[in-house]
């Protein structure tokens, strides 16, 4: 049962794993988080920004409370040509993990289920919300 849960939990968070894989050896310096602000932070790949606004989807249809803001929209309109079809591929395949969680897919039973949608959301809130250690700011509690 609990095999389940860590299945589950690791193909959201796959993309998260690898992305952060390399910061391990980089400098100090480079480690201060990406924000959605050009002036802020060197921007993101085309695969690691769609990889945010698939995960940013994927929250607001998975967790309560949760709601996109406009800065979505905007990442989106950084890319266009090959770079825009590499953003909407990576999104989507975040998002159809996301999709997963909501189905249950993974999980053995309800109580698996629960546990994986809540780790996901509280994941998501912590790399892409109001104080993202990613992106911030892509999602944000609802009033």
């Amino acid at each position: 049962m609990r095999l389940a849960i860590t299945t589950a939990t690791a193909a959201l968070c796959a993309f998260t794993c690898a992305i952060t894989a390399s910061a391990a050896d980089a400098p100090r310096s480079l480690l201060r988080p990406a924000s959605t602000t050009p002036a802020d932070a060197k921007p993101l790949s085309a695969k690691d920004a769609g990889a945010r606004y698939g995960e940013a989807a994927g929250a607001v249809l998975v967790c309560y409370g949760l709601r996109i803001t406009p800065q979505v929209a905007e990442l989106r309109a950084r890319y266009q040509g090959a770079d825009l079809a590499e953003f909407d591929t990576q999104a989507s395949k975040v998002l159809q993990a996301w999709r997963g969680t909501l189905n249950c897919e993974q999980a053995d039973g309800p109580n698996d289920c629960k546990v994986s949608q809540q780790w996901s959301c509280r994941q998501a809130l912590q790399e892409i919300g109001p104080s993202g250690s990613a992106v911030r700011g892509l999602v944000e509690p609802k009033d």
